[in-house]
């Protein structure tokens, strides 16, 4: 199939699930233009996957031409003119659908045309009754979970974009259940869960040993990951179970407050900030770790914690979007209620004092990824669908 993936940027570190699919699908034989408002110009990135010598694999940053009013905008160069022209009215904006229609779709015709994010679908809208193959949209997170709760009219905008793709796609039943009031069409929604390559995420046959337990998460400085309750339920652990350190991977724009509270809180010698890593140093980081923490207000499902649970690392997560979907609590990871800090601390405190506990949850954590969150199983439900709907468009 020729199938057109469309994303914000790309590559991209912190969305490797984009790139994972992009790698599943060329190496199935499918050729795949990855059409993307801005690259990333990330060659380690590229080099990491291979990208670069994959000959069924186009990146394309399409360039809206110059017109009469010197409306030079490249995306790569000034994506955020172009974006807002794709949403406003006027010539400019005629102008910039005409090009993508043209260029990007008519010319070039693909099997299917998959909308990553829901938020990139949107600029798209007025548009997609006039594209010839099946589309389809993604649901994920905050553009579902949030934005219509903080955007005047999304909510509208969210049912006329439900109304003209051919396809939903929802990384979780919570998801599903999150756009139901939005979506008309209940038909048009599939459930295909994240998924992870349990080859490269492996654990070593041998931890090194330490009388410091250290617990690991991994996720951007914003409110979603909610990282105060996490810093709350380590001041109490800290007055029962002192000898522990928290490393935090990530970056963002609360990345002030969070080191603020720190502070505050008296934790600055057991919380550690590491900053941005690549995927490669991110995989030693969890061969280090005992126990991994997620302290979200909402998630699709997140692959941070599929990761984790493959690396045989108990998972303390709190019961946000999709996460029940994947841990049963005290089985194969420990769940507490959002914002409950004394449940997290709890939970920590049992794993940090407990080896064989961790042993165990760890092993069964890696059994559940291994059996329902593989990129084989992923793909093959992604093909199944693009099938699918190639065949009833025809």
């Amino acid at each position: 199939m020729n199938i057109a993936i469309i994303v914000e940027k790309f590559p991209v570190i912190s969305e490797t699930f984009i790139t994972n699919k992009v790698v599943e699908l060329c190496k199935r034989g499918h050729t795949i233009t990855v059409i993307t408002h801005r690259t990333s110009g990330n060659a380690a990135l590229s080099k990491l996957y291979q990208l670069d010598g994959m000959a069924n694999l186009r990146i394309v940053a399409p360039v809206i031409p110059r017109t009469g009013l010197q409306w030079t905008s490249l995306l790569t160069r000034k994506p955020g003119i172009f974006l807002k022209a794709l949403s406003t009215p006027g010539a400019f904006k005629a102008s910039a659908r005409n090009y993508l229609l043209s260029t990007l779709f008519r010319n070039k015709p693909f099997d299917i045309i998959h909308f990553e994010f829901s938020a990139i679908a949107l600029l798209y809208t007025d548009v997609l009754a006039t594209l010839q193959a099946p589309t389809i949209v993604s649901c994920r997170g905050t553009a579902e979970k949030v934005k219509p709760l903080t955007v005047p009219g999304r909510k509208e905008e969210m049912e006329r974009l439900f109304a003209r793709v051919t396809a939903i796609h929802c990384v979780s039943q919570d998801m599903a259940q999150t756009i139901a009031p939005f979506c008309a069409f209940p038909e048009k929604i599939f459930i295909n869960r994240p998924s992870i390559d349990v080859a490269h995420f492996a654990p070593t046959a041998t931890k090194p040993g330490s009388d410091t337990i250290t617990i690991l998460s991994v996720g951007r400085f914003t409110f979603q990951k909610n990282y105060l309750t996490g810093l709350l339920a380590m001041q109490r652990l800290k007055k029962r179970f002192p000898a522990f350190q928290w490393c935090i991977v990530g970056e963002g724009p609360q990345t002030e407050e969070v080191t603020y509270h720190i502070h505050a809180l008296g934790l600055q010698n057991e919380v550690k900030l590491l900053g941005r890593k690549n995927k490669e140093e991110v995989l030693e980081l969890y061969k280090e770790a005992d126990v991994f923490l997620l302290c979200s207000v909402y998630e699709g499902i997140a692959n941070a914690v599929l990761e984790a649970m493959a690396m045989e690392l108990p998972v303390v997560s709190t019961r946000c979007g999709g996460m029940e979907e994947v841990i049963t609590n005290g089985v194969d990871g420990m769940l507490a209620d959002v914002y409950a800090f004394e449940q997290v601390e709890a939970h920590l405190y049992a794993l940090c004092t407990g080896s064989a506990a961790r042993q165990k949850m760890g092993k069964l954590a890696r059994e559940q990824v291994t059996r329902s969150f593989t990129l084989q199983r992923q793909t093959d439900q992604f093909e199944a669908v693009y099938k699918k709907l190639v065949g009833t468009k025809r």
